[in-house]
């Protein structure tokens, strides 16, 4: 990384702490309770481009300061979360928030996506493939119809909601009910 990135990326690292409305004290503080062990002149001399961060505290500083877009908010990459458990496309897996990868996508990524996640199974054949990375938009709720990344009773699924189900693409598969009792969120939107 020449001098002149590490200036722009050092600007950028100033500019979202400083709209996450955090001190330098208290950026180091939050980075400890995640288990980064860093000090006030590190982050002094990375808002200045002297060094640079790992990228585990520079990942930890992105969320820490919630930028949604590290993508475009830094040096012009687009990265986002690529989720290490797939979600089901099938009987169901649980994902992990913990768990993922940074992946750097391309320019036919919507710029509406907030993670990936690869599917796993047939259940939603012919339109998505076992292994085929899929993209998320984070929404709290899907209308009858939409396609998306649910949680029902610790599993996750890629499915379509229907009314009072989940339902698959590939007709040998059954709706999967929505019980009233049943733990039951929306994870996101499928946009790509």
């Amino acid at each position: 990384m020449d001098r002149t990135t590490e200036n722009k990326l050092g600007n950028k690292l100033l500019e979202v702490r400083e709209a996450a409305k955090l001190s330098q004290g208290q950026l180091v503080a939050l980075l400890k309770k995640r288990g980064h062990e860093v000090k006030t002149y590190n982050i002094s001399k990375w808002e200045k481009g002297v060094s640079k961060p790992s990228i585990d505290v520079f990942l930890a500083i992105c969320d820490i300061c919630r930028v949604e877009d590290i993508r475009h908010t830094f040096v012009g990459k687009r990265l986002l979360r690529l989720y290490d458990i797939p979600v089901s496309a099938g009987n169901g897996n649980y994902l992990e928030e913990s768990d993922y990868e940074m992946i750097e996508v391309d320019g036919l990524t919507p710029d509406t996506a907030d993670y990936a996640v690869r599917v796993n199974g047939d259940s939603m054949m012919p339109r998505f493939v076992d292994q085929q990375i899929i993209f998320i938009h984070e929404q709290p709720a899907l209308d009858e119809g939409e396609i998306g990344i649910f949680y029902l009773n610790n599993d996750a699924y890629l499915k379509k909601l229907g009314r009072g189900c989940l339902i698959s693409l590939n007709p040998k598969y059954d709706p999967i009910p929505i019980r009233e009792h049943d733990e039951f969120k929306v994870f996101g939107k499928v946009i790509g």
